[in-house]
């Protein structure tokens, strides 16, 4: 029964007349009752059949209580089981204990002990089943509380289905994250037992089910498979993941069972999950937008200090494409090349406190102006301390001069203090700067540009990138012609390479 709420008792003695009046003792309690005086067929039907509570003699003939203890257990892991024998020991009483028995009878009892044994049995039974439901819900959401922002949507969604494939019981588990404008899928992730049901707990149809509706509650559909020993339940859950009155995603279950039966504690199980995993749907999609408004205005912000000077125009640009290119070969993940672009967009924010005078100057700069110049890491720190979506950026700004030998600014960093962050945009950003046009020069030609950075490998720049940023060039990875409007001979590298084993 999906989603029933009696509880299942089985009887199981060996004398008939004392099953009808267990059976008859307990009719006015709402429980399901099944009574069998066969010792084998109740252990047949424990295999098929849900179970909440096992009253069973100890000794039957050829069988005995502690079969039908252990078989209750095996396929019933927060049944309750309870004994009864007209020949109590204290060894037999801590035997059927120690095995996982709830209790102990002793024939003949008094039909008032009973009915309170069964229910303090049930109701230690409920208590159980709602702790661990509780500490695995806790648990998860302790974990999602801390995350926010820090971890992958998809990673909270994994951690969801993999909660909903235990706690359901269930043979796999998918969900689809959708747009919630367009109601199209966006993502999905699975965690399941057979690779090959993955397509049933993925199948976008399953979206459709909530077109029309706000309701938040599960559509569960439940069919008989197979036969005899073979019958199977198959229960398919859809459980839609609203927020805000907008459809989110849509979690899928399935669960294949020889019970037909869904729990009320189960179901509220779901409940918790779908609502923390619409939540965080939710918060995601709400930082995105934030992030993206904020990275809009900071570039507009870079865009505007470019256009102070012509010729800086498309600086930032460049330099992001040409370090992701290098992150990408030193095999930075993707949350990593997100931060990258945002710090290289954000490099020369700092900029905007340098007067026009000084930043376009076609001369040399005077000890002042240099010091108002060196000034705008500061400055550029300045401009987003306390935006903690920008902290990533923070290494980006503050460290793209400091020098590999110590000599930089504006901390005079050294070797491997120096962020890497940092090491990886300086030699970037100076092979830029040197390939584009100035109002003092016209931009080199790529031998020009790397020989620069290999004459200051280890002086002004880490020697290991400037190998990886070469090496991303012979590779022909950079579309010069894209970014410059210029092709360039990458043969001219292996006369570098040559020069650089000369002796000097």
């Amino acid at each position: 029964m999906i989603g029933g709420s009696l509880t299942n008792i089985l009887v199981v003695d060996d004398e008939r007349y004392i099953c009808s009046i267990i059976q008859e003792a307990l009719a006015s309690e709402k429980y399901c009752i099944k009574a069998l005086s066969d010792p084998a067929q109740a252990l047949e039907y424990i295999e098929q059949h849900p179970v909440d509570l096992v009253l069973t003699d100890l000794i039957m003939g050829e069988h005995s209580g502690i079969q039908v203890l252990e078989t209750t257990l095996r396929h019933h892991g927060n049944a309750i089981v309870i004994l009864m024998t007209a020949h109590p020991t204290l060894e037999t009483a801590i035997s059927v204990l120690t095995r996982g028995a709830y209790d102990f009878l002793v024939k003949p009892f008094r039909l008032e002990l009973l009915k309170a044994t069964v229910k303090r049995g049930l109701d230690h039974q409920r208590v159980l089943r709602e702790n661990l439901q509780l500490k695995g819900q806790v648990e998860f959401l302790k974990v999602v509380g801390a995350t926010g922002a820090e971890v992958h949507i998809k990673d909270i969604l994994m951690m969801v289905a993999r909660s909903c494939k235990k706690e359901m019981a269930a043979a796999a588990v998918g969900i689809i994250e959708t747009d919630p404008a367009s109601r199209e899928p966006i993502s999905r992730v699975h965690e399941s037992d057979d690779e090959s049901l993955s397509g049933e707990v993925l199948d976008d149809g399953t979206i459709e089910n909530f077109t029309y509706t706000k309701s938040t509650q599960p559509v569960i559909q439940g069919e008989e498979t197979g036969k005899g020993a073979e019958a199977l339940t198959r229960i398919f859950i859809s459980q839609p993941l609203f927020a805000r009155r907008r459809l989110h995603g849509v979690i899928n279950i399935l669960i294949r069972s020889r019970f037909d039966q869904l729990t009320p504690g189960q179901l509220d199980v779901l409940s918790i999950l779908a609502n923390s995993a619409a939540a965080s749907l939710a918060n995601h999609r709400l930082y995105q937008d934030l992030r993206t408004s904020y990275l809009e205005a900071i570039r507009a912000l870079a865009n505007a200090i470019e256009a102070r000077d012509a010729c800086t125009a498309g600086h930032t640009d460049r330099v992001s494409a040409m370090a992701e290119l290098v992150a990408r070969h030193m095999g930075w993940d993707e949350h990593r090349i997100s931060d990258l672009v945002m710090g290289c967009s954000l490099h020369d924010i700092g900029k905007i406190g340098v007067p026009d005078s000084i930043l376009n100057k076609p001369g040399k700069l005077t000890d002042h102006e240099r010091k108002q110049m060196e000034a705008h890491p500061e400055v550029g720190l300045m401009i987003i301390d306390g935006i903690d979506l920008f902290r990533p950026a923070i290494p980006y700004i503050t460290a793209h001069h400091e020098s590999y030998d110590g000599s930089g600014y504006p901390n005079g960093l050294k070797g491997d203090a120096i962020p890497i962050e940092g090491r990886l945009l300086a030699v970037v950003d100076t092979f830029e700067a040197i390939m584009s046009n100035r109002p003092y020069r016209k931009g080199a030609d790529l031998r020009q540009a790397v020989s620069e950075l290999v004459k200051y490998k280890g002086i002004q720049f880490d020697p290991e990138i400037v190998d990886i940023f070469i090496d991303v060039i012979r590779q022909g990875k950079i579309d010069f012609q894209m970014l410059y409007n210029r092709d360039e001979d990458l043969s001219q590298l292996d006369a570098i390479a040559v020069s650089e084993k000369e002796p000097a």
